[in-house]
């Protein structure tokens, strides 16, 4: 079995997003199960990920487009879309008469809610990427989904899919293998957040409880970057948050560490596919707390509180802080968030290759 993984990016380790990382990781553990004769080929567009690239998006929407519709007819027996924002390609290579078995991965529909983004830049982004999305639900020959919240938003918008189907993502090795410490009672008690600082992300709500509890022992600890990183530094000034430490970029290395010098872990996004840093925290024995109203998937949520408000939000860390996490709940939700790995994802996948192939 010949393979060609087309991505927007160039894969390598700790690009910082979630669909570069989807691709380095199903690639990485794809070849550790493959058999000798099968190959496995890569095809990008850009040397580097970058969130809400609107310039590097239009290039794959031009340029781009002449390498895909160069590849050959029957060099690959599988050619599979990793990126739904580069969904175009199925229809391209469908156009092109390739005879290869077409793979489109939909990691969500973000870019068709209302909200969730802001500016010129990043409308004319997201009607790329929903034409994008229609044309990879038409010409591909099957449809992967990282959780039933995104198979059922594309059943709900274009319609029943036959070949379709969802195959959770995983867990980073780093993140499962390293040894989880013992946390000890200290003098304060700290929630980490790491993620990309934009709206949909909805950090706000972070720092809004940390308003509340700006008098009590508490630390907030925000790693990322993004277009609201100003907006965050100037609230975090305006309001006197000395609570409150932005610290930035953090490499894929030193997620491990920071995970485990957090006592718990603050995700509000408005809207995940799947939501990995929520994953990533339970298993490293973190309770995580989300906003309970936004569109996370149930995958996920299982084991997470659930804050109506920041105020909510607030009081929920204080619990924390005065009882604990819950023992026997800790171990379930590290188990359960210990079963989203990449090799059961590769595998899967796989299963899928072969699918299309007989």
């Amino acid at each position: 079995m010949n393979i060609l993984i087309i991505s927007t990016s160039k894969l390598y380790r700790g690009s910082g997003t979630g669909l570069t990382e989807y691709a380095y990781q199903l690639s990485e553990h794809l070849m550790r199960i493959l058999n000798k004769r099968d190959k496995i080929e890569f095809l990008y567009a850009l040397d580097e990920s970058k969130k809400n690239n609107v310039k590097g998006l239009l290039y794959t929407n031009t340029a781009f487009k002449k390498l895909i519709k160069e590849i050959p007819k029957d060099k690959y027996n599988v050619i599979h879309v990793t990126d739904h924002e580069i969904g175009f390609a199925a229809k391209l290579l469908k156009k092109a008469g390739n005879n290869a078995k077409i793979i489109t991965t939909i990691h969500d529909l973000s870019r068709f809610e209302r909200g969730l983004h802001r500016g010129i830049s990043q409308r004319i982004y997201n009607r790329l990427v929903q034409g994008s999305i229609k044309d990879s639900t038409k010409y591909s020959d099957f449809i992967l989904c990282n959780s039933y919240q995104t198979l059922n938003t594309i059943t709900e918008r274009f319609g029943s899919i036959k070949n379709i189907k969802v195959v959770l993502h995983g867990t980073n090795d780093e993140i499962l293998n390293a040894p989880i410490p013992k946390r000890k009672p200290a003098q304060k008690f700290i929630i980490g957040y790491i993620g990309a600082l934009v709206k949909h992300k909805n950090v706000i709500f972070i720092l809004e409880a940390a308003k509340i509890l700006r008098e009590k022992p508490y630390e907030f600890i925000i790693y990322g970057t993004g277009v609201d990183k100003d907006v965050l530094s100037r609230l975090k000034v305006i309001n006197d948050l000395n609570n409150v430490e932005l610290r930035g970029y953090i490499k894929e290395e030193d997620k491990v560490h920071a995970y485990d010098n957090l006592d718990a872990f603050a995700f509000p996004s408005l809207y995940e596919g799947l939501g990995y840093p929520i994953i990533e925290a339970q298993a490293r024995g973190l309770p995580v707390i989300i906003y309970k109203y936004g569109k996370i998937p149930k995958e996920v949520r299982r084991y997470c509180f659930e804050a109506e408000s920041p105020e909510h939000m607030a009081q929920i860390i204080e619990y924390l802080k005065e009882n604990g996490y819950n023992e026997k709940l800790t171990e379930e939700a590290i188990r359960y968030a210990r079963s989203f790995t990449w090799e059961r994802c590769a595998g899967e996948t796989l299963q899928v290759y072969r699918r299309v192939l007989k």
